[in-house]
């Protein structure tokens, strides 16, 4: 970890990175889905992310097949493949900057099954960052279901839920499992299965259309790759905050290109989740000296 004022101005910078870029990629899914079913979107932007890590699989050929836990990585695709398609019907049936929000409860949600599943330590703090950030989840939606349920915003709730556990998931391979083996396993698995279920919607896309996909996969490869390098140069505590610039932008697309001005709730709650998020992050001082073999 590189610590001190350098390490936190590049991971402030990396994280302003991925949160614009995962943006991007979220205007793009609600542009194409005026004219593609989500199921084919999912699958266009695995396949081509998948391109955008081959040169990954080149340089460490048969490492990226060697794995202590496949059926972890398994799950771990099929969980992950869950979540992008709730994600997906989310952004295409509810208000962009809402679905955004919900998103920040993923983190909180995957300290609560750590804790639940893995049996990790409890803080008070932590409690209270929970209790926050489902307050702030029932703010972010309140306006939504006024009027009734929806289905993209349960959408939403889903997709939160299954990103926390493939994040779950991910800490438990890091433990014994190489990082390109990690990144790779996700794409190879994820785009048999979603070319399974895009079989049913398939469309040819335009030309224009194609690039739009093509950008869109391109963008969340590099959207993880700036998250990672933004959680190893600086504490989760630093970096965590710049990402409701995810909210910030999503807000201003969803405005200038679909008319979408979100309510003061929305903000109100979307802050309450990301402040949770950022004292969930805090780690209580070890009691001895640290090992950093």
């Amino acid at each position: 970890m590189v610590m001190g004022g350098q390490g936190n101005l590049r991971g402030v910078a990396y994280m302003a990175t991925y949160a614009v870029f995962q943006s991007l990629v979220w205007v793009l899914v609600r542009l194409l889905s005026d004219r593609y079913a989500p199921e084919l979107l999912v699958f266009y932007r695995n396949f081509f992310g998948l391109l955008a890590v081959l040169p990954l699989l080149w340089r460490h050929g048969s490492m990226v097949f060697a794995t202590k836990r496949p059926w972890l990585h398994g799950l771990r695709g099929l969980i992950a493949c869950g979540g992008v398609y709730s994600l997906f019907y989310a952004l295409t049936n509810a208000p962009l900057a809402t679905v955004v929000a919900i998103t920040y409860l993923a983190p909180l949600l995957s300290g609560l099954m750590a804790v639940l599943v893995l049996g990790e330590r409890v803080q008070r703090l932590h409690v209270l960052a929970l209790a926050l950030g489902f307050t702030g989840m029932m703010i972010v939606v309140q306006p939504a279901w006024a009027g009734g349920f929806t289905f993209g915003i349960a959408a939403a709730l889903l997709g939160a839920v299954l990103t926390a556990a493939a994040f779950v998931t991910v800490k438990v391979l890091s433990r014994t499992e190489a990082l390109p083996a990690m990144v790779a396993s996700q794409f190879l698995l994820l785009v048999p299965v979603s070319l399974y279920g895009a079989l049913d919607h398939w469309v040819w896309p335009t030309a224009h259309d194609f690039a739009l996909m093509a950008l869109m996969g391109l963008g969340f490869v590099l959207a993880q790759a700036a998250m990672a390098r933004a959680f190893t140069s600086a504490d989760a505590t630093v970096v965590l905050p710049v990402d409701f610039l995810r909210l910030l932008v999503a807000t201003l697309a969803g405005v200038i290109l679909f008319g979408e001005v979100p309510e003061s709730m929305v903000w109100l709650g979307a802050l309450c989740i990301l402040v949770a998020a950022v004292l969930a992050a805090v780690r209580a001082p070890r009691a001895g000296p640290v090992n950093k073999s």
